[in-house]
């Protein structure tokens, strides 16, 4: 995977978190994967197209979110309920946005699609590709992951 593709995550996740949710997240080793097995019961899942394609796979611990919820609704917001979920769906809407800007900077126009959120504790989810596993501290220890599956382009 291009060290740009990468370089452009980081970048957009870093000024996105920081921007909407005033914390600096600290960036963990990103790792190629094997496949995507979410390690949170709350994933939001925004594609990608042009040229380069896959999909973006946010997922977040129950106390993450409801802590992310927070501090989007600029109160205390104890319950997942649609609201919730639908403000984890902008967030990853907001670092998709900024990652496929990033991405053109380094000449990869990409479009993305809206988000789709999708709540369990055992999820599965099956994509082709070179996966790429990035764990980030938010809030506390490990408490949010995104994957990056590219499926073509990427050079």
């Amino acid at each position: 995977m291009d060290a740009k593709i990468i370089n452009s995550l980081i970048t957009a996740v870093n000024s996105t978190f920081n921007m909407v949710l005033q914390v600096e997240p600290k960036v963990l080793k990103p790792e190629i994967a094997k496949g995507i097995d979410p390690k949170y019961p709350i994933v939001t899942v925004i594609g990608f197209n042009g040229d380069i394609e896959g999909n973006l796979i946010y997922s977040f611990n129950e106390e993450t979110a409801k802590n992310v919820v927070s501090k989007m609704m600029g109160m205390p917001y104890d319950n997942l309920d649609e609201l919730a979920l639908s403000a984890l769906g902008e967030l990853g809407n907001m670092a998709s946005g900024s990652i496929a800007m990033n991405l053109e900077k380094n000449n990869y126009k990409v479009d993305i699609t809206p988000p789709t959120v999708i709540t369990g504790k055992e999820i599965q989810i099956t994509a082709e590709g070179v996966i790429l596993k990035l764990p980030l501290n938010i809030f506390s220890e490990g408490d949010f992951e995104i994957h990056m599956v590219i499926r073509s382009g990427g050079k």
